[in-house]
């Protein structure tokens, strides 16, 4: 029930009024600029032999809240950047990141895992998984599985 004249503070958000859309206009545009100047950042970093500035960047301020586009662009960067490294390489890359990156990167290898990719691929993943429990222990998988924000 309303009280008479009195209408909930949301009402007119739930109407649609542009003006309350987090996502319409510049927002989303300077989200999408972001992202691609991240990207280009990444990709040079790449192309200079810099596999670990580019993973440490790439799950530096994950997109919680934005377009599934720009969630889907992001994890598509991630999988390219972990697909570069060595399997030796990688204990050594997930000890450079730090806390808060190894927790984005479980969150990102769930995430893999949930997209049907190849075999080949999964395997690499798992020798991810398999250096973030041994360096963080049990605990950044239960901290992955329970934590609301997926990039």
């Amino acid at each position: 029930f309303w009280l008479k004249g009195v209408a909930p503070a949301w009402k007119g958000r739930v109407l649609g009024r542009m003006g309350d859309d987090p996502m319409a206009g510049d927002g989303l545009d300077e989200s999408l600029r972001q992202q691609s100047a991240r990207t280009k950042a990444l990709v040079e970093k790449l192309l200079q032999s810099q596999p670990r500035e580019a993973l440490a960047e790439a799950l530096k301020n994950p997109p919680y809240a934005v377009s599934d586009a720009m969630r889907d662009t992001a994890a598509q960067i991630v999988l390219k950047v972990v697909g570069t490294f060595r399997e030796a390489d990688v204990k050594s890359a997930v000890a450079a990141l730090g806390e808060d990156e190894r927790g984005v990167l479980m969150k990102y290898l769930y995430r893999f895992w949930a997209m049907g990719l190849p075999s080949r691929t999964n395997a690499q993943l798992f020798t991810w998984h398999s250096a973030l429990v041994e360096i963080c222990g049990e605990g950044v998988i239960v901290q992955a599985m329970y934590d609301r924000r997926w990039p």
